[in-house]
């Protein structure tokens, strides 16, 4: 129980003295004594009034940190948060932590060394001052070093962790952001340890490829090399232009001695220079293998491209844009996770690539296609709940709105499209009947053909699609339940795979090997094998996962290949120019890395811009030329089927 006011808690109650009540006695009498008066009645001794503890006295740098950390300029460009902790810290009985003796302690040696190499860590060294290292003997100057050392300290275990960014404040689709440290741990920790600059370096991530960047880094801002000797074949320039032919074993052409000098192969003795000998082809073949091509030992022009680019690798790279690059990508680590999990998928954006990664590890990878430039996938970390086989399709508002929309106004006009070519009066009911959409209101089915769709709010209104082979998720869809109402999913359109650049959904993941992927997850989970897998996909229905799995949509434009070397990736949606902005706290104008000597291979499926016209397409209207010159074929149906390219793809 608390001490009354005035008292100190655990000493002995003060009272006053207490005064026997008097007696009535009866009056004398002759035959009784009167009784002996008593003596006076004496004060009851009063306690000794509480003493207070005195408080120590406060150690002068001490008291001058807290007000120095009182003062609004001193402490204006700090975060209140580590300005609050750093009161805290100071608030007590602590003692000055990083001088001694009018000196610096060998802990804030260290720390000051470490602040010094941020820059090596993809961060700004300017950004976390300190007192110089030289003598702090007088009373303002262990100030300044106590007070803006530990600031700097926490500024720099702040933006390690990814606290110079909110990636939600840059962009609406950016749903990751850093994990930063309490303040208050991070004083504990570097003001008890020997070693503050291993605690401060700890602190960064510890993914292999946020070191591999990292080194990088560091590599691309050392010391300049002499350039290695030019190798004069690498000189030689074959043509590539539409016109060139393609050459082979047996021919003869103006090109083949460019060739040959390219490729350090002579012509035999008296031999035609100008002649495509097996030799030469063989050269070929060599060279095709090297770069991944097809070994045929014909010049193609994918051949010819790649001839010339292996001699444009010679050249210096764009030191600015590469070190902005390796940056940007290492920022986005900071973004992610300290510990990404044991088992996770991970689909990478710009590099259409996913993967099922278990201790940091593929076991799982694939070829995926993302969003479109006008239909962003989002970059979000979530976690993955269950597995849907045999989906039913449910629009999205987002492609209600600016994809099946103007689709039904048009059909419901008076230049009704459908209507003309039909001689219906609308074709509303046409457009949704072409992929199997039914149409419902409030869980009522209406009739399409009924609905003035000018003069309504399309996003009341719900079109579901059955399962079936014009189902745009496919057979499968996996769900990690977010805002974007993004997943991913199979497709019908598989043709599309075969693009090397496949940013084609509306923000969805289509994955390559739907059935593989639910196969390696639901073993990792369930422990089943492919025939228990295959009996879901054959009766459908939903699959909980017993234990969710992270799922990671990130935007890596770098990353390492196996042998230690960064690949850069197109950035698609332009976000490496956003996050180097942010980063600065102002435009930042940005020249990304060259990606002019990827090589793209010799097929008919792969288109190499973006903006192309996707095979499927491609596909469809050959066939329906095919058709029309031979009579047959439901030719209306390929025309609904055109029309509606491109809206039911997720």
């Amino acid at each position: 129980m608390a001490a009354p006011p005035g008292r100190v808690e655990g000493a002995p109650a003060t009272t006053g003295a207490i005064t026997p009540a008097a007696t009535e006695t009866p009056a004398a009498t002759s035959d009784t004594a009167a009784p002996a008066e008593a003596p006076p009645a004496q004060a009851a001794p009063t306690d000794p009034a509480p003493v207070q503890a005195a408080a120590p006295p406060v150690d002068p740098v001490v008291g001058e940190i807290r007000n120095k950390l009182a003062t609004t300029s001193f402490v204006t460009r700090s975060n209140s948060a580590d300005v609050d902790a750093l009161k805290a810290f100071y608030g007590g009985d602590t003692p000055p932590v990083w001088t001694k003796g009018g000196a610096y302690t060998d802990a804030a040696k260290a720390l000051i060394t470490e602040l010094g190499k941020a820059d090596d860590w993809g961060l700004k060294a300017s950004d976390y001052p300190t007192v110089a290292l030289v003598s702090v003997a007088s009373i303002e100057s262990q100030v300044d070093a106590g007070a803006q050392l530990a600031l700097s300290a926490l500024r720099y275990a702040r933006d390690a962790r990814g606290g110079r960014v909110d990636p939600r404040s840059v962009s609406n689709i950016w749903d990751v952001g850093g994990e930063v440290k309490d303040p208050a741990a991070v004083l504990k920790d570097i003001s008890s340890s020997h070693t503050p600059d291993a605690v401060l370096r700890d602190l960064h991530p510890k993914h292999p490829d946020f070191e591999a960047l990292r080194q990088a880094l560091l590599k691309a801002r050392g010391p300049s090399e002499p350039p290695p000797p030019i190798d004069e074949a690498l000189l030689v320039k074959l043509p590539e232009d539409k016109s060139v032919a393609t050459l082979k074993s047996g021919q003869s052409d103006d090109d083949v001695p460019l060739l040959r000098k390219r490729l350090k192969v002579a012509a035999a003795d008296g031999a035609d220079e100008r002649f495509y000998d097996d030799v030469l082809a063989e050269a070929v073949s060599e060279f095709q293998s090297t770069k991944g091509l097809k070994a045929t030992g014909t010049l193609n022009r994918s051949t010819r491209r790649a001839l010339n680019r292996d001699g444009d690798q010679e050249k210096p790279a764009d030191r600015n844009g590469t070190i902005d690059n390796l940056i940007v990508n290492m920022e986005r680590w900071r973004w992610l996770p300290a510990d990404m999990g044991n088992l996770y998928v991970w689909n990478n954006v710009p590099e259409y690539i996913g993967r099922v990664m278990k201790d940091d590890a593929p076991i799982f990878e694939e070829r995926i296609i993302v969003g479109l430039p006008t239909w962003p996938t989002p970059m979000l970390t979530d976690s993955m709940e269950k597995i849907v086989f045999n989906p039913e399709w449910g629009m999205p508002d987002g492609i209600k709105v600016k994809e099946l929309l103007p689709r039904l106004k048009r059909a419901s006009g008076s230049d009704d499209f459908f209507g003309a070519l039909f001689g219906g009066s609308s074709g509303g009911g046409r457009v949704l009947a072409a992929y199997g959409l039914k149409p419902s209101l409030n869980g009522r089915p209406v009739d399409p053909d009924s609905i003035n769709w000018n003069n309504v709010d399309i996003r009341r209104y719900s079109f579901v699609q059955p399962p079936g082979a014009k189902n745009p998720l496919g057979r499968v869809k996996f769900m990690f339940p977010n805002r974007h109402d993004v997943y991913m999913h199979d497709t019908s359109e598989r043709s599309l795979f075969a693009q090397s650049r496949r940013a084609l959904s509306h923000g969805c993941i289509r994955v390559q090997n739907p059935e593989k992927l639910a196969s390696v997850l639901l073993e990792q989970d369930k422990s089943w094998d492919e025939d228990q897998v295959s009996g879901r996909f054959r009766s459908g229905g939903e699959v909980l996962l017993d234990k969710p799995i992270p799922v990671y949509l990130t935007y890596f434009t770098a990353r390492p290949n196996a042998d230690g070397t960064i690949k850069t990736y197109n950035d698609i949606y332009g976000h490496d120019a956003r996050v180097l902005s942010a980063l600065a706290g102002r435009p930042v104008r940005y020249t990304p890395p060259d990606h002019s000597n990827e090589v793209v291979a010799d097929d008919a499926t792969i288109v190499s811009d973006p903006y192309a016209e996707p095979v499927a397409q491609q596909s469809r209207k050959k066939g329906k030329q095919a058709r029309k010159k031979s009579g047959s074929g439901d030719e209306a149906g390929d025309i609904i089927s055109n029309a509606l390219s491109g809206l039911l793809f997720n």
